[in-house]
């Protein structure tokens, strides 16, 4: 079972909505839904809101899909 969503700060925000802006790749760790830390370079497309939860939309390294809730991000470059 997922923790509730915790909001993350807006200078963070700003640093996803400025390099969907901008289609800059950016580097981040995150937490699955398996309890692992993935890494990987995406290229960040967007930001969903769903069920008051933000989500990054993003293309990995190997094209695949991702969509990342924000507040498990645990290092970004």
């Amino acid at each position: 079972m997922n923790k509730p969503y915790q909001p993350v700060a807006c200078a963070l925000h700003d640093k996803y909505e400025i390099a969907i802006m901008f289609k800059k790749h950016i580097n981040i760790k995150w937490l699955d839904d398996n309890g692992d830390f993935q890494t990987d370079k995406v290229l960040p497309k967007d930001i969903l809101v769903k069920n008051k939860e933000e989500f990054l939309l993003a293309t990995g390294q190997n094209n695949k899909e991702l969509c990342i809730r924000l507040d498990k991000v645990s290092l970004l470059e």
